[in-house]
């Protein structure tokens, strides 16, 4: 099991702006990950010749021996009645898309178009999660590129009981899954800040399972901690992941960057640290 990581794991400079990302896939290598889930956001995906400057970061990823294995479509929706912001985000996907396929990825990762609101209907989100999700499932099969769900998340253990979010509950995700012939990507944060009985949701996805966002929290904020610093139950995950069968990689979801400057090439060493432990648990799970 290859050990992955997000492109944004090393994204900010000291001051705040943007690292150049031959310092990130340096930076991801030298730590000892050999793939990334390469992280599509909108501004990027919108420049001028986007496609090009995407194929030259995959050449930086290569020649610094790192693998693309992932990507992920952009996720951050514009409010509801901003007709040109979505306009935007739509573009912005398709091409996230086209690039996704350039790169070989082994899937992309696509949100399933939910918010958390006080005033849910099922019914009704999951007609819209439909919606948003057909024309980018049908772009994908166009060019040949597999995307998988994301389950969601809720509002934490302490927050409001009416608040929900659609795609929070395994076999609503299983189910919008199916719909779509589409796989799906386990988030162990969203699961745990969603309540989901991590073991069963996961023989639950059984082979639909294409996909994993590592990351840790205490069940109530999306904090995006390593493992082992939350209370994710990592024996569980390890368990089901042996159980299933699972054949991807080890793909962590985190961003060392949040962390002092001092402290971050201790940080990096533990996450690594932490995601040969997990391999371990898993490889080793039933013995």
């Amino acid at each position: 099991m290859e050990l992955c990581v997000t492109t944004g794991f090393y994204k900010k400079a000291p001051d705040g702006s943007p690292r150049p990302f031959s310092e990130r896939v340096k930076f991801i290598k030298e730590t000892g990950f050999t793939e990334i889930d390469f992280g599509l956001n909108e501004s990027d995906l919108l420049e001028e010749n986007a496609e090009k400057t995407f194929a030259a970061k995959a050449d930086m990823a290569a020649a610094a021996g790192l693998k693309i294995r992932y990507s992920h479509l952009p996720f951050v929706y514009p409010k509801d009645d901003d007709a040109e912001a979505w306009e935007r985000f739509r573009k912005a996907s398709m091409i996230g898309i086209k690039v996704s396929k350039a790169f070989g990825v082994d899937c992309t990762v696509i949100h399933p178009g939910s918010v958390r609101r006080r005033d849910y209907d099922h019914d009704a989100e999951r007609k819209y999660a439909v919606e948003f999700l057909t024309p980018y499932c049908d772009e994908a099969a166009k060019v040949g590129l597999d995307l998988v769900f994301e389950n969601m998340r809720g509002p934490g253990l302490s927050g409001p009981w009416e608040i929900r979010r659609f795609c929070t509950e395994t076999n609503d995700l299983i189910s919008l899954a199916d719909e779509f012939g589409c796989g799906i990507c386990w988030d162990t944060g969203h699961g745990n800040i969603s309540g989901q009985y991590q073991y069963n949701s996961i023989m639950k996805i059984g082979k639909r399972l294409r996909e994993l966002h590592i990351n840790d929290n205490f069940a109530e904020d999306d904090v995006h901690i390593a493992p082992f610093l939350g209370t994710v139950p990592w024996d569980e995950v390890a368990r089901a992941l042996h159980d299933v069968g699972f054949k991807g990689s080890l793909n962590l979801e985190l961003e060392c960057t949040k962390r002092p400057v001092p402290l971050q090439k201790a940080y990096a060493d533990y996450v690594i640290a932490s995601a040969r432990l997990l391999r371990d648990m898993i490889q080793t799970a039933g013995k």
